[in-house]
């Protein structure tokens, strides 16, 4: 079974991006797009291993229930042990060294200051984290979804330039209703690197491609902005500002917080004292009101 076909696994998304829902999932925190991406995955119905001469469904049910159970209560030290125990049992499964890998990295982002380079636990996580994606991958899982996690780990370790060849990896195997995540996380890790125009003709493709995806509208403010150019940031904004709820939603840098580099969330904090993006936001917050 492929991560694709068997789960909705990825960093910053959990469900189809050009849907727009009320509540997008490019406005939910870290550790709740960590939580739910492999919510789905550990808890999708019908999981068999995979493997030639693999045990049956309901023995690999019956031993990934508890660490089923674990993820599901929002435990992820015992999801992590669980996990690490069915993969000891199951070394086979490649679904089984994603969810592993997923909660060694949900840890690790909760053990380290977001923008400074993990060291301790939370770096070995990151890396044992990687290792179980590798292991997925020799046993045939190498989809979008998969390299898309692949690369958040490696930007978790400021590994800039690994990160974006995983994105990038990750955007070429995509479908469509999935490319925007990628591309947008290479995006900013061009902006980390301070490739400003190649951030901004990423971010402009992919309102061109996706026009729903709100994330792009502010990234595009963003870089326009750090180039210096503010006029260009306050129309990139207003358009973002054109629904209201949008316009709501990222009146603060808590919306990109934990998800941007740590670059792009310092100049989308500078942006919002921008007085154009300032009457943007009162412009659009009215239609709220």
């Amino acid at each position: 079974m492929s991560v694709l076909a068997g789960s909705a696994f990825a960093l910053f998304a959990t469900m189809p991006i050009s849907s727009r829902p009320r509540t997008p999932p490019n406005l939910i925190s870290r550790r709740r797009l960590l939580c739910g991406m492999a919510t789905t995955a550990v808890c999708a119905p019908g999981l068999a291993p995979t493997a030639a001469g693999a045990a049956s469904p309901l023995v690999f049910d019956a031993a990934t229930k508890k660490a089923f159970a674990a993820f599901t209560a929002g435990d992820y030290s015992r999801a992590e042990h669980e996990w690490r125990e069915v993969s000891t049992a199951f070394p086979n499964e490649p679904l089984v060294w994603i969810n592993f890998g997923t909660c060694l990295v949900i840890l690790a982002s909760d053990e380290m200051t977001l923008g400074v380079k993990p060291e301790g636990r939370a770096a070995e996580r990151l890396h044992e984290a990687l290792s179980a994606f590798d292991a997925a991958e020799r046993l045939g899982s190498s989809d979008a979804l998969l390299l898309n996690s692949r690369g958040n780990a490696l930007g978790l370790l400021q590994q800039w330039g690994e990160a974006r060849a995983a994105y990038e990896a990750s955007a070429a195997a995509s479908p469509r209703d999935f490319e925007s995540i990628p591309r947008s996380n290479a995006a900013l890790v061009s902006f980390e690197l301070g490739e400003l125009q190649a951030a901004e003709r990423a971010a402009s493709q992919i309102i061109r491609r996706d026009p729903r995806f709100v994330d792009a509208d502010a990234l595009l403010a963003a870089v326009r902005w750090k180039q210096g150019d503010v006029g260009g940031a306050v129309r990139a904004f207003e358009r973002l500002c054109q629904e209201p709820l949008f316009c709501e939603r990222y009146a603060t840098a808590d919306v990109v917080l934990g998800r941007w580099t740590p670059k792009a969330v310092d100049a989308y904090r500078q942006l919002l004292k921008e007085p154009g993006i300032k009457l943007a936001l009162k412009d659009g917050g009215a239609g709220l009101r």
